[in-house]
Order: C-alpha cells, then structure tokens, then sequence
C-alpha cells in the first residue's frame, strides 16, 4: 500500500511539472495578442506623449501645454461636465425602472428590449438617428409645434450642451441598466416584506432596507455610465457643433493640425482620469465589504 501510495504521488508530481508548461504554451497566444492589440498601442501612445517638436524628447511639454492651458482646460471642465449631469440623469432614471421592471407584467420582455436598444445598435447610427429625430425640422420638434401646439418655435436641441446630455443619457443608460437590474434581482424579496410587515411605509422600506443593499449596484452603474460619457467619441463628433469633448478634441488635434505628440498627451491624461476613477470605487467597493461587480 506504501508503495502504490508513493507511486501514485511521484506521478502526480510528474504531471503537475508538465502541466505547468503546458499551460504556459495555452497563454502564450493570449499574451502575444494582448501585448500586440493593447499593451503596444498604449506603450507607443506614453511614448509619443513625451516627444517634443523635431524629436525633441523625452519631455513633459505637450502634458502642461494642455493642462496648462485654457483650451485644454475647458475642454476637461465640458466633458466633466457633460459625463457628471448625463450620468446623475441616467442612474436617475434607471432606478425606477428596475424597480417597475422587477414585477412580472405583460409587455416586460418588450420594455427589456426597448432598454436594450441602443447597446444593440451602433453608436453612429444611434447619433445620427438621434440627430434626425430633435433636429429644428424633426419629428419631436413637429410634434410639439404643429401637433399639440405646446411650444411656437423649434426646440434649440442638436449641436448644444443640453442635447449632448440628453444624447449622452439615451446612449449610455442600459450599462446602468443592466448593472441595477442585476443587483435588484440579487435582493431578497423577504427582506423588504419584513419591513412592510413590521409597519414601515413603503418609502422608508426603500430608503433604509433596499436603498442600501442596492448602493454597490448603483455606483458601478454609474461608473459605467460616467466611463463610457467621458470616452464618447461618435455622438458629440456628430451631434456636438462645436463643443468638443475630449475625445472628439484629441481626433481633431491629431488628423486636422496633425500633432500626434501633443494629442497622444491628451490621450494619456483621459486614460489617467479613467483608471483613477474605477480605481477610486475599487478602494471604495472593497472597504465597504461588497462583493457587486
């Protein structure tokens, strides 16, 4: 029996050395294809940052004629701006619909697909349609003036900040959603009957019972949607006018006045407000003890 025993564990020995490089070779394509499709592009993107004029480098000139500056400035206080309102109005309208859509009622696969809608279809189609749609000569402005008569002239929407909001919202509100959704479904319905058992009021269930559990859900719904606000790029290039966020701003920097060096700066410091923020609700989700996303 001791020596069965001993063989048995010589030749587990034996595979688990071989297995290891044998997984090593399966990573293998993973890693070549992420340092070609990723790590490369974001490596070569910092390098860039630091080349000055005629080659001149490494150097930090393109990072404070950016951030120094008051284009560059305004440029992060608009898109700021823009992600901070679109996402307090998505994640605003996204609670009530997850509760509505937490019952069972006819017509709530079609409401889920509706929600779904502008995941499913691609940004570009969705900017233009959504162009189409509150343009001057639109179908929402033709309804509201010829139709029921509410307003005398054309509702001032494409090409203003209140319109990209708005665009921003119907874009990028089903990541919010989705991730609201799955932590209401997450929640025991025994919890919140509990609470109506013992008396509170509907309102104060919600607050003090499901408010709180649903909290992690709410902040990655809307780290969700703030990350996707601020790396716009196909709405405001085409609903914008001329208000650039910083994505649209860095496209224009490097294909119109073609500075690769300073619009790779600007790059690098969107990619930096990005990181720290998920990085911020990393710390913030693991030190209040919540496991959602």
């Amino acid at each position: 029996m001791r020596t069965l025993g001993a063989e048995l564990g010589s030749s587990r020995r034996r595979w688990s050395l071989l297995a290891a490089p044998v997984w090593a070779l399966g990573l293998l394509p993973l890693l070549l294809f992420l340092a070609a499709a990723f790590y490369f592009p974001v490596l070569y993107t910092i390098v860039e940052s630091l080349q000055g004029k005629a080659g001149v480098g490494p150097t930090l000139a393109n990072y404070t004629s950016f951030v120094a500056s008051r284009a560059g400035l305004d440029t992060l206080a608009l898109t700021l701006f823009l992600s901070i309102a679109a996402t307090i109005l998505a994640v605003g309208f996204c609670l009530p619909l997850g509760l509505a859509l937490r019952r069972r009622f006819r017509g709530k696969q079609a409401i889920l697909f509706l929600t779904m809608l502008p995941i499913i279809i691609p940004t570009l189609v969705g900017a233009l349609g959504l162009l189409i749609l509150y343009d001057r000569t639109g179908w929402l402005n033709f309804f509201l003036v010829h139709v029921l008569h509410v307003v005398h002239e054309p509702l001032l929407i494409d090409y203003t900040i209140p319109g990209l909001v708005l665009f921003y919202v119907w874009m990028f509100f089903p990541y919010g959603a989705l991730v609201i959704l799955s932590g209401l479904s997450a929640i025991d319905p025994a919890l919140e009957e509990a609470g109506r058992v013992m008396g509170a009021p509907p309102l104060v269930v919600f607050r003090r019972i499901l408010l709180p559990l649903l909290r992690p859900s709410l902040l990655a719904g809307a780290i969700l949607i703030f990350v996707q606000c601020f790396g716009a790029f196909s709405v405001p290039l085409i609903a914008g006018g001329n208000y650039q966020p910083i994505a649209v701003r860095i496209y224009t920097v490097a294909t119109v006045f073609l500075d690769w060096n300073r619009a790779s700066a600007m790059a690098v410091v969107m990619g930096i407000i990005q990181c720290v923020l998920v990085i911020a609700y990393q710390r913030a989700n693991r030190a209040g003890g919540s496991t959602t996303l």
